[in-house]
């Protein structure tokens, strides 16, 4: 168990399921103050002893998943909680493969489990980009090229620019299918008058 000046700290994972193999899930469970919770959205619930699972609606993708979580539990979060689509945590990203496991080369899952790493409140990778409302992407190389020597775990990559790839564009894209992607920024996250003025987010992919 994780403690932080001597007070011993809880950790949760929590899990955003469809039709994942969960096999992996079991070497978290059964572990002193370390939770282990499923949210399904499959017509098959899958059984993990030492996990606790409910069943969600399946709408919303994982992001729908994780808000429902701190949303449901707000006075009651765990100390430091890891969140992540329910595929094994393992390298690399492939568009339209639902077992990429979205890992960084230099990053475990093992390294979102230690809390307040260096004294931070968060652990975030940054490996992908997107920009509005254009809807294209880019990634970060260390998750579709293995041994850069210039790859490391930072939020962003060293290299900069160079460390990512070109920008690319599927006119099928989720992002462009759920309507105005900037005008859903400016409303709901930004909280602003929606400028039109081109915006480009990254994020931890999974």
């Amino acid at each position: 168990a994780w403690a932080v000046d001597g007070k011993a700290l809880r950790t949760e994972v929590v899990l955003a399921h469809y039709e994942e193999d969960m096999s992996w899930v079991s070497q978290y469970t059964g572990k002193k103050n370390l939770d282990v919770t499923i949210y399904s959205k499959s017509d098959k619930i899958p059984e993990i002893a030492g996990a606790v699972t409910l069943p969600l609606a399946n709408f919303g993708r994982e992001s729908h998943t994780f808000l429902h979580h701190i949303v449901s539990n707000y006075e009651e979060l765990a100390d430091w909680t890891v969140f992540s689509q329910a595929a094994p945590p393992t390298w690399g990203y492939l568009i339209g493969d639902s077992s990429n496991g979205h890992m960084h080369d230099k990053v475990s899952f093992d390294d979102y489990m230690r809390p307040f790493p260096e004294g931070r409140d968060s652990f975030f990778v940054m490996n992908s980009a997107t920009q509005f409302p254009q809807a294209a992407q880019l990634n970060r190389l260390g998750i579709v090229v293995q041994g850069l020597p210039d790859e490391g775990p930072e939020m962003c990559p060293k290299q900069g620019t160079d460390g990512w790839t070109d920008w690319w564009f599927l006119p099928d894209h989720p992002h462009l299918r759920s309507g105005d992607m900037l005008e859903f920024y400016h409303k709901y996250v930004a909280l602003s008058d929606n400028d039109r003025k081109p915006l480009t987010l990254a994020f931890a992919q999974g």
